[in-house]
């Protein structure tokens, strides 16, 4: 499904990689990656190896080799660090301009951007990309919903970037824009979030765009609203079967799979997300139709935060009076994420879920004892 020369860029970006240590076990040759049949032979790289390698050489891990900027993301049960190098920053700069243009953002153009700049970095990027686009950036991170508002029409603001949710609090807040772009969490793979929030915000435009904080991006909407597409600059997607690792054909439904085209800092080959999807071929373009329509595994997003639900167990275990055995529950009664954890047994409701947004990343809108649980697992009822 892709040329020859995105071929050839990816054999170069196999040679970086396989330069680490982390790559050594999977013994790539990477002149011998002669055609894309001979690139699926290679193994795949998951989020356990990582973390693994982070824990076997820690605090770097074995692809560490110098970086311009060091942020993290949750993998496991804690965060680990992302490097991304001078030349990555200034390659994810031109590539997700492109992006941002095609979503609509025009040179000149005065953005909110909501996405946060502390820690994981994720802000910095888009604000990056959004200044070699030439357009006038206003980095208010994801904090108070009515000043943003009224940001927007104090300076005539053009588009907005951020966490879908969190763009409804701002369109509810009386804030307008011409154009969204959304991600971060579920967007175009609920049926009418697009409407809506574009209702909120007045806008012409809002489209999605998928990413990791390890890729960005891996595919984006245009102004057309007509689906992902991959951008084939910075990702090469693949679509598996989650069991058998089989790569799927068009139309098939299976985990995503991808690969950097081209990244010094963390290279990753093959990386399986755990992100549920469907590839279609359009117009000599490969396109997630649907965006991201959930996960393979029980990993959750709420709030916009990937929460791990075996990460519970450990804080759990700190309670004398906890059993261990606990539930998760997600809604969304308005237009945010809403968290209740139920555990087993007794503790202090305050102290515990302290505890748990500590170790989530995301604090629980309520944390329930109870003295038996009868159902345990995760209860979603957003979508």
């Amino acid at each position: 499904m892709y040329d020859s020369e995105t071929l050839a860029a990816v054999r170069e970006q196999l040679t970086r990689a396989t330069d680490h240590e982390f790559y050594a076990d999977a013994d790539i040759d990477p002149d011998a990656v002669d055609s894309w049949d001979a690139f699926r032979e290679i193994p795949f790289t998951t989020g356990e190896e990582l973390v693994a390698d982070f824990e076997a050489d820690p605090p770097t891990g074995s692809l560490y080799d110098g970086a311009a900027m060091v942020t993290f993301s949750p993998m496991g049960e804690d965060l680990q660090p992302v490097f991304d190098t001078r030349g990555d920053l200034e390659h994810q700069a031109a590539v997700n301009a492109e992006v941002f243009e095609r979503a609509g953002i025009e040179p000149g153009d005065r953005v909110i951007n909501t996405f946060g700049y502390q820690l994981f970095g994720t802000g910095y990027v888009v604000h990056r990309a959004l200044e070699e686009l030439g357009a006038e950036v206003f980095p208010l991170g994801p904090g108070d919903s009515e000043q943003a508002a009224d940001i927007t029409h104090q300076f005539d603001v053009d588009a907005l970037i951020g966490n879908p949710s969190f763009a409804l609090k701002v369109g509810e807040a009386g804030g307008e824009v011409d154009t969204f772009v959304g991600a971060g969490e579920p967007f175009t793979s609920i049926p009418g979030r697009r409407e809506a929030v574009k209702e909120a915000l007045g806008a012409s435009t809002a489209t999605d765009y998928f990413g990791t904080r390890h890729i960005m991006p891996v595919a984006a909407e245009t102004e057309a609203e007509d689906g992902l597409h991959v951008v084939t600059d910075y990702a090469v997607v693949e679509i598996v079967d989650p069991d058998t690792g089989e790569v799927l054909g068009t139309g098939e439904r299976g985990e995503v799979v991808v690969t950097h085209v081209r990244k010094e800092g963390i290279p990753l080959i093959r990386y399986r997300t755990g992100d549920l999807a469907e590839l279609e071929k359009r117009d000599g373009e490969l396109v997630l139709p649907d965006g991201v329509i959930g996960r393979t595994d029980e990993r959750l997003k709420v709030k916009g935060v990937k929460v791990y639900p075996e990460s519970i167990e450990t804080v759990l275990a700190g309670f004398e009076g906890l059993t261990g055995e606990y539930r998760i529950e997600v809604d969304q009664p308005e237009t945010t994420d809403r968290l209740t954890i139920v555990c087993e047994g007794e503790a202090p409701v305050d102290d515990l879920r302290a505890a748990l947004g500590d170790r989530l990343l995301v604090t629980p809108d309520e944390v329930t004892l109870v003295a038996e649980l009868d159902e345990t697992g995760i209860v979603d009822n957003r979508y």
